[in-house]
């Protein structure tokens, strides 16, 4: 509880200034209003630290508390991107080498995070090992969705996800969808070959 304001202020620096490296939260923290009690200042090596004790139990139990506020009744779209990271911290079990975006060599992890359906509130993320993809992290991604209690649902996905596995399985469980499509991929050359004609000029 103490610590509130300290998260408070390191949300708000990682939004305003677009940057987490803790070395540079003093510099921001001096030119801004802060959450913290007496708007003190926390240190580098203080920040750290109070990283370093935050529990995978303590994120997962903000992550349901988080879930469990929104409104589920209604159908929602989920907004969801995935990106890579490269890392050179060290000997962690998530930093694979894979299909890294900006290649520098180095491992990297991969970050899957999910929106409300105006793209403004995320809902939830997921990391996995650098040498998954798109693809195979969706069902991931859905399954988390269900264990919030969205039932509800409607995806809005980029191209990294096409597949016709996954395409099958939003089809299976009825989910609403839209995904940019890879035009030169045999799935969907052959749905156009067999509608074409058929809609170019026909007018709603």
């Amino acid at each position: 509880q103490e610590r509130a304001g300290l998260v408070l202020d390191l949300a708000s620096y990682m939004l305003v200034a677009r940057r987490n490296q803790a070395q540079h939260f003093p510099s921001y923290a001096f030119r801004h209003p802060l959450f913290s009690e007496g708007m003190k200042i926390a240190s580098d090596s203080a920040i750290s630290r109070f990283l370093s004790t935050v529990t995978d139990d303590q994120i997962t139990g903000f992550l349901n508390s988080w879930n469990g506020q929104r409104d589920h009744s209604p159908s929602i779209y989920v907004s969801d991107d995935s990106t890579n990271k490269n890392c050179q911290a060290g000997d962690i079990d998530l930093l694979e080498f894979g299909h890294s975006k900006v290649d520098i060599g180095t491992p990297i992890f991969n970050l899957g995070v999910a929106f409300d359906n105006t793209n403004r509130v995320p809902l939830f993320y997921e990391l996995y090992p650098g040498s998954v993809n798109d693809c195979s992290q969706f069902k991931f991604l859905v399954d988390k969705a269900l264990a919030y209690n969205y039932r509800r649902i409607g995806f809005i996905l980029d191209r990294g996800y096409f597949s016709r596995a996954n395409i099958e399985y939003l089809d299976k469980h009825r989910y609403q969808f839209i995904i940019m499509v890879k035009g030169c991929k045999p799935l969907v050359s052959e749905l156009v070959d067999q509608m074409r004609g058929r809609f170019e000029t026909k007018v709603e």
